[in-house]
């Protein structure tokens, strides 16, 4: 008598499969113990939900397996083919079977960054993550499934502004005069495909040149992230805001959502194109076998059974026709979608250090001096940055033996001190007693090196740990064993999983090449500032300060 099948079993965790795709047979399945030990795993690791497609092949000798991790989204499409290919392989006799395993895109790819228990082959929601994780080039392996990113909105919203969405696409988001206010959610870009692939589109709607990078983070700024593993329920239930809400998730969730008999939300498409998830199935099993078993499950997984699955999973098969593909996917583009994610979510740490050499020269373009500039554009900048935003202060002496001196520790600007003031007040008033000095002073680059080990010790995780220069353009004298040992000492402190970067503002001049050396090892910037107003706009739109760098740095 042949063994009895064992049927799929889907464990819902943080990550849910959608139940239509559960299998009702119940009658004569039994667990087995590699089932039973898979679950206990799966519970106890906490992961974005599983799946397991198992069948005995009922054929003598080796068993041929084919371990298939697979987003939530598609997972149960994957399940569905899996049990089919796996039936039909063991009609013909053969002994290979497929395994589908539903797995978080963004905890997968963790999973191929440690190297460790890498599935056979992997099916991201996107191809932004293989190419984030070095495993294939965007948009380089076969899809197998996709969805459009959609702007999901309230039916009223719907019947008053949905001609204005699709006319405006991307660009909705921006502030213009006379236009709506939308309030946009987007889904977290460090967990999922579409929250990247959303950014991605914002960036590209910002253009570039002047005035991009201000106009990508004012979206962002007013930006908030969906729910992780919440449907579109917990959008638009019950929400005052829910008539200016804008989702922007896959058209799968707005399927999904309106199957399911809640309230109706309506999909927006954007008419200049928005980006699609494209499923990509990316084989990363370097064992001849089990490739030509790969191939086989492609071949099932875009065939035309499993297109009646993609359909009734709210998915489209692997072509790309309406809307007009937003062709943001290249590869690159998910690192520094993620960076830049990552740097806007990021507090200051820092210490102002003040180079008074030369502070008396003229401003150009203002009636002060450069020194004038750099202390307005301080004491603007700690009023305009929030509490918990940390800073030190710094300046030049000018005495011998003791060139530099720290007027203010590094502390966090709303913090209370003992004269019943708080550090923000402490840090504008010492600002006014710094006064301008007559041609170079030495030990900037002193200075430097001692503020950045200042800045080191005081480390503070997901914040951007800096020491800001600010100067009138720097020493141009010949301190150069100090700009060598700055250089190499600095070089040998960086650490790139724990950056603390050199910032220099050269006021009214260009900062000096050996201050533009010195931020570069350090992953930094150097930037001459011709309109003290910039720096103001920095503070008050610190999330540019955390993105900005050369030819994007604003105006």
């Amino acid at each position: 008598m042949a063994p009895r099948p064992v049927r799929p079993l889907v464990h819902e965790g943080p990550v849910s499969v959608n139940p239509l795709f559960r299998h009702a047979r119940r009658s004569r399945d039994q667990v087995t113990v590699a089932a039973a030990m898979a679950l206990a795993v799966g519970l106890l690791l906490g992961g974005g939900g599983w799946a397991l497609a198992m069948r005995d092949t009922g054929c003598d000798g080796t068993r041929q397996w084919l371990s298939v991790t697979a987003d939530p989204a598609v997972a149960p499409v994957a399940l569905s083919a899996a049990d089919r290919f796996n039936a039909d392989r063991r009609s013909a006799g053969e002994c290979a079977s497929v395994r589908v395993v539903a797995g978080d895109s963004g905890e997968t790819a963790g999973v191929f960054r440690a190297a460790r228990g890498t599935p056979d082959v992997w099916i991201p929601d996107s191809s932004l993550w293989p190419d984030l994780v070095g495993r294939t080039a965007a948009g380089k392996a076969p899809s197998v499934a996709s969805s459009p990113i959609v702007f999901a909105v309230s039916t009223a919203t719907a019947s008053r502004y949905r001609t204005e969405l699709e006319r405006q696409s991307w660009n909705a988001f921006q502030e213009r005069r006379n236009a709506p206010g939308f309030q946009l959610r987007l889904p977290d870009p460090v967990r999922t495909g579409s929250g990247m692939a959303s950014l991605l589109a914002i960036q590209a709607s910002a253009g570039s040149g002047k005035g991009a990078l201000d106009r990508f983070t004012a979206v962002l700024r007013t930006a908030t992230t969906l729910p992780n593993g919440q449907g579109a329920e917990s959008v638009f239930s019950g929400q005052s805001e829910a008539a200016s809400t804008v989702a922007v998730v896959p058209e799968q969730v707005v399927l999904q959502h309106d199957k399911g008999g809640a309230e109706q939300i309506t999909a927006v498409y954007p008419r200049a194109g928005t980006p699609y998830l494209d499923f990509p199935y990316v084989v990363a099993t370097t064992d001849a076998k089990r490739k030509r078993v790969a191939d086989g499950f492609l071949a099932e997984l875009r065939s035309a059974r499993t297109a009646g699955d993609l359909k009734r999973a709210g998915l489209r098969g692997p072509g790309r026709r309406t809307p007009r593909p937003l062709p943001v996917v290249r590869p690159g583009a998910a690192a520094g979608i993620q960076e830049t994610w990552r740097k806007l979510g990021q507090g200051l740490n820092a210490i102002a250090l003040i180079d008074p050499s030369h502070g008396g020269t003229p401003m150009p373009g203002t009636s002060g001096t450069r020194l004038d500039a750099m202390l307005k554009a301080l004491s603007t900048g700690f009023t305009l940055v929030p509490d918990d935003a940390s800073f030190g202060l710094w300046t030049l002496t000018g005495v011998p033996g003791r060139p530099y001196r720290q007027i203010n520790a590094m502390g966090e600007l709303g913090a209370r001190t003992r004269n019943g003031g708080n550090q923000r007040l402490n840090l504008q008033e010492a600002l006014k007693h710094i006064e301008p000095r007559q041609g170079e002073t030495a030990g900037l680059f002193a200075a430097i090196r001692a503020a950045y080990g200042e800045v080191e010790r005081n480390y503070e995780k997901d914040r951007l740990n800096v020491v800001l220069v600010l100067t009138a353009g720097g020493p141009r004298g010949t301190e150069r064993t100090q700009i060598a040992r700055t250089v190499e000492k600095l070089k040998g402190a960086f650490e790139a999983r724990r950056p603390v970067s050199v910032i220099v503002l050269g006021f009214g001049a260009e900062a000096a090449p050996a201050l533009r050396k010195v931020a570069a090892v350090t992953d930094g910037g150097a930037y001459k500032i011709d309109n003290p107003g910039t720096v103001m706009r920095l503070f008050l739109r610190s999330d540019q300060l955390r993105v900005c760098d050369a030819p994007r740095c604003p105006d």
